[in-house]
């Protein structure tokens, strides 16, 4: 066997409510292994890493990282080695990469031009292309999360230059990477394992953490349940030791249940030309046609021009040129309040940031903007306002103790439940979706695509934009692929393959029509 990197005994902790987050974990990991740490949400697994790491204390038990017991942050990092990339970004908007990267060493002299040389071979090596003297507010959410990435891998290279052995958290941290840089950063890492790091990474995504790891850690209920290596893992026993059942995730055909779309049009965009935040023109004389009573897929890598797309379909961002057409009326330039009173609703890929009202509780952040339900003019039906909470909680499986208690005490994936629940249960006309599945566990995705579903079968309509082509495929009426800021081809799912849609979205391929 060999040395044991980290090593918990008894862990216990419950949050504010009630909520036990870890129930008497006991755990041993080796030194020089990747680790996949799986689980449905709100089973423990950030609670467990960012105790590992420091973040927080344990209400009883103790943990080590190479034979040093873990006290607080940053003995954590300083003395064990301890490296952890958070669940949802946490960087500084108005701030540079560069600066960011300083701030690693805030009280101590640091060559930054060094500092820059090791972070542009980092990139390099994982193929990434990085400007690390641009702003944080001026990137794409996948840019950001490998920039996190890239920082974490260089506190990990200079600490295992003093001496210490690297143990590196990815808690979610990968999905809105492409599936490229995915590979690239699996074989970066594995090279890492070889000079002795563990790697921990939580993912939802079963078949990444198949292909990533040596050995996954299941957990429900605040404990770990099963250990499995990854060479004899199966996918669906995974899911049934996560859930002790396997929640039926893709949809067939005959699953789809689905009314005929009208001919009618829900929404065009015409020649749309749209500039991100930096003035680039990241969509490009774009035509798309979305039909009424249709769930349509844009298939997109992460970062492309897909979030400013969807912001100017909803209102948030202007378009450079073009014309936007929604039920019939041109609405080219009109902001988020007018298209939300014509039944246009969105559903925002950082739903932490902008789902959420951190210290508000879990009841109001499942009922704000839905007050026509519930209020007449300033008068508010608190009863019914309770009660379709506790109706959306019901429906979207929300692990909750109190609706009263603040939103900060539910976990991410619970936390993402509240805003989609929120969003979805207003049942608007057209439905924008980005990357909506991103941070759920099977069962997450699985009510998702039901209320998707449901939503068709009233006839209203709802477009996804997501890079997990098998998601799409699975579940909608027609899919296109986005691709240097234009639609190069949309399809139904009977007409392409994963694999060839996968090559179109990555530039491997031209479009075609099979």
């Amino acid at each position: 066997m060999n040395e044991v990197a980290v090593k918990a005994i008894g862990l216990r902790k419950t949050y504010i409510g009630g909520v036990t987050a870890l129930d008497d974990v006991d755990l041993e990991l080796e030194a020089g292994k990747i680790y996949g740490l799986v689980g449905p949400n709100g089973a423990g697994k950030s609670t467990l890493t960012n105790i590992i790491a420091g973040y927080l204390l344990p209400d009883r038990g103790e943990v080590y990282v190479n034979g040093v017991r873990i006290e607080d942050f940053h003995q954590a990092i300083l003395e064990a080695g301890v490296v952890r990339v958070e669940q949802h970004p946490n960087l500084a908007p108005a701030l540079t990469l560069l600066e960011h990267l300083a701030l690693l060493f805030p009280n101590i002299f640091f060559d930054l031009d060094s500092l820059r040389e090791m972070a542009e071979r980092i990139a390099g090596d994982l193929e990434a292309e990085v400007d690390f003297d641009q702003r944080v507010e001026n990137l794409s959410i996948s840019e950001r999360r490998i920039f996190e990435i890239i920082r974490a891998l260089i506190l990990c290279e200079i600490l295992h230059g003093i001496g210490r052995k690297p143990v590196l958290i990815l808690d979610e941290s990968t999905a809105y990477l492409p599936v490229q840089q995915k590979q690239t950063l699996k074989n970066y890492l594995r090279r890492l394992t070889d000079l002795g790091y563990t790697v921990i990474i939580i993912s939802h995504d079963l078949s990444e953490i198949l292909d990533v790891s040596d050995e996954i850690l299941v957990m429900s209920a605040g404990k770990i349940v099963a250990r499995v290596e990854s060479e004899t893992a199966d996918l669906g026993e995974l899911v049934k030791k996560m859930f002790e059942e396997v929640p039926f995730i893709e949809l067939t055909e005959s699953g789809k249940e689905s009314a005929e779309m009208s001919g009618r049009e829900a929404l065009r965009a015409e020649r749309l030309s749209i500039r991100d935040d930096r003035g680039e023109l990241v969509v490009k004389d774009l035509n798309l046609i979305i039909k009424e009573g249709e769930i349509h897929g844009i298939a997109s890598i992460p970062g492309t021009g897909e979030k400013e797309l969807a912001e100017c379909l909803y209102g948030v961002r202007r378009p450079e040129s073009g014309r936007i057409i929604l039920f019939g009326e041109d609405v080219t330039g009109k902001r988020t309040g007018e298209l939300r009173s014509r039944g246009v609703g969105f559903l925002s890929d950082d739903r932490i940031l902008d789902g959420l009202i951190p210290g508000a509780s879990i009841e109001d952040n499942l009922t704000i903007g839905s007050e026509q339900y519930f209020s007449r003019k300033i008068v508010l039906n608190t009863k019914l306002r309770r009660k379709i909470a506790e109706k959306l909680v019901e429906e979207f499986s929300i692990v909750f103790k109190n609706l009263s208690d603040p939103i900060e005490t539910l976990s991410g994936g619970n936390m993402q439940r509240v805003y989609i629940g929120r969003i979805l249960g207003r049942w608007d006309k057209l439905l924008i979706a980005l990357h909506p599945t991103v941070g759920l566990d099977p069962r997450g995705v699985k009510l998702f695509f039901d209320k998707v579903l449901e939503r068709k079968r009233k006839g209203l309509t709802t477009i996804i934009f997501s890079p997990n082509i098998k998601e799409l495929l699975s579940t909608c009426d027609r899919v296109s692929a986005f691709v240097n800021g234009k639609i190069v081809g949309t399809y139904k799912p009977s007409e392409i393959s994963v694999e060839k849609l996968g090559m179109i979205i990555s530039g491997l391929m031209e479009a075609c029509s099979s």
